[in-house]
């Protein structure tokens, strides 16, 4: 059987952190699970990080900003951002599998726009659009304007727009 690249730990010392994430494959490194308001987002730490949006049992849309640590490799930071946003994907794994041991009716991740754009998220409310990405927040009226910024500002090209998943929200 093999294991997960990814353990779920605990520090007794750190009140900040909810949980810890060790990886344990290349690049190995621990990174600290915080939970974050939806307006911290933009608020960027100095190390690679990863954010997971988790829509709970409650319907409440949770943050949880995952950052690197410590590293036990030399690695460059887009490997670790790599990682760090595989880890963002397990924590809200590990975050349905403990709803469900409670009893709860098990919440979802917000889902990534596509495996091309790792961490890009897209909402859509019924009045507005929001594209979260790596510490970025933009809201947009209209999906044309998304688009335009998606394609200006972070230089997606328009075939890969067209593929996307995009998080439907009431």
């Amino acid at each position: 059987m093999k294991t997960s690249p990814f353990l779920i730990c605990n520090d007794p010392f750190n009140d900040e952190a909810a949980e810890m994430i060790l990886h344990n494959e290349r690049p190995r490194f621990l990174a600290s699970v915080t939970p974050i308001a939806f307006d911290d987002i933009e608020k960027r730490p100095e190390r690679p990080f990863a954010d997971a949006l988790y829509v709970n049992s409650e319907g409440v849309m949770d943050v949880y900003r995952i950052v690197v640590d410590q590293t036990f490799d030399r690695s460059d930071e887009e490997d670790l951002l790599d990682a760090a946003f595989e880890a963002s994907a397990f924590f809200c794994e590990y975050i349905t599998l403990m709803e469900k041991e409670e009893g709860l009716k098990p919440g979802f991740p917000v889902r990534d726009f596509s495996d091309e754009l790792p961490g890009l998220k897209i909402l859509h409310a019924p009045d507005r659009w929001t594209i979260v990405y790596n510490g970025l927040i933009a809201d947009f009226a209209t999906e044309e304007e998304m688009d335009d910024f998606l394609e200006s500002e972070l230089s997606i090209e328009s075939e890969l727009l067209d593929k996307g998943i995009i998080n439907q929200f009431d």
